[in-house]
């Protein structure tokens, strides 16, 4: 695969000077002031860059460019030295909601023939077991369609080759927070009767938030990743590098970013409004959750007041009957 020097990418027409383009300056003026603070931190050399980012990720792990890097990741997620056969399209691939949360994705074709695809989510998706289920099924349709094209009459299922979604979470929901201390799950498919059947489906979530929580010492070439991956801090940067001396490449790429300051601003502020837009639909989706558990506890609580009610009205016509007969008793007197 032809390797190539990746170029900061411009905008387009959105980057050229116009009257109603915002300077520099004015877009980060703009920014929350604590995201200020970050990128002043890492143009001065105070701090590294997080490169869980869109534009920042995709500068460093551009598989076309480096795709030594990506072979390393993946080997070192899958348990097994794997290489990049080719890049693919992501046509038909990412789902085609517009909020979704997925900031960064790289789908490849590995020597073998399995199909990978990795993400990059700021925000955890509230249902990532259904969100992913659709993502792969997507996935191997398209398999399906390229390989029975390719080989007509000869085609058989036993041709189409694993499809794999590895997720990146840098904010994980719930599901995998109730499992710390674990921050890697691997999705394992198995049957009760213990049946052999092979499937094409895997999942494998990585939640970054749980690793830096539980404080890993990097004895590993998974967890030196993570550890690129997640943090900005320039002691552990100095403490990986040292360790891992393949990461100054990367590392050197980041460093890149500091040469042009003013679309860096402009890179970042993109970024952020992503996420804040992603961050708007996440609380949104919280809100509904939150309302359709609300709306069911209010309709347990009717049942259960109904039920109350309805027990009270018995109890009511069994004393009217008592008082009648009593009266009436009282009356044969």
């Amino acid at each position: 695969m032809k390797k190539k020097q990746p170029k900061l990418k411009r905008r387009g027409r959105a980057h050229r000077k116009d009257k109603t383009q915002k300077t520099a300056s004015q877009v980060f003026y703009r920014l929350p002031i604590r995201e200020q603070e970050k990128l002043l931190d890492f143009i001065q050399g105070v701090r590294g860059l997080k490169i869980t980012y869109d534009a920042f990720f995709k500068h460093v792990m551009n598989p076309d460019a480096h795709p030594e890097r990506l072979e390393s990741f993946l080997s070192a997620v899958l348990e097994q030295e794997v290489s990049v056969y080719r890049v693919l399209p992501l046509e038909g691939v990412r789902m085609a909601d517009s909020g979704s949360f997925v900031i960064m994705d790289i789908a490849v074709e590995l020597d073998g023939g399995a199909m990978v695809n990795v993400e990059i989510q700021k925000i955890g998706y509230l249902f990532p077991g259904e969100r992913a289920s659709c993502y792969l099924s997507d996935f191997v349709m398209r398999q399906y369609n390229r390989v029975r094209d390719e080989r007509k009459e000869r085609f058989s299922f036993r041709d189409l080759k694993p499809v794999i979604l590895i997720v990146i979470m840098e904010d994980s929901p719930s599901p995998f927070l109730e499992v710390f201390p674990q921050y890697i799950h691997r999705e394992r498919i198995t049957y009760d009767s213990g049946a052999k059947v092979r499937s094409l489906f895997q999942t494998i979530y990585i939640s970054l938030d749980t690793f830096h929580k539980a404080g890993h010492n990097i004895n590993t070439k998974l967890e030196a990743w993570l550890e690129f991956l997640s943090t900005d801090n320039p002691a552990d940067i100095v403490r990986l590098a040292g360790a891992y001396p393949e990461f100054l490449p990367c590392y050197r790429d980041i460093v890149e970013f500091r040469k042009n300051p003013k679309e860096l601003i402009y890179m970042y502020s993109e970024a952020l409004a992503v996420l804040d837009r992603n961050t708007e639909i996440y609380m949104c989706e919280e809100l509904k959750k939150e309302n359709e558990q609300l709306r069911s506890a209010v309709s347990q609580k009717d049942t259960d007041l109904r039920k109350k009610n309805a027990a009270l009205a018995e109890k009511d016509a069994e004393i009217a009957y008592l008082q009648q007969q009593l009266h009436q008793f009282r009356n044969q007197k």
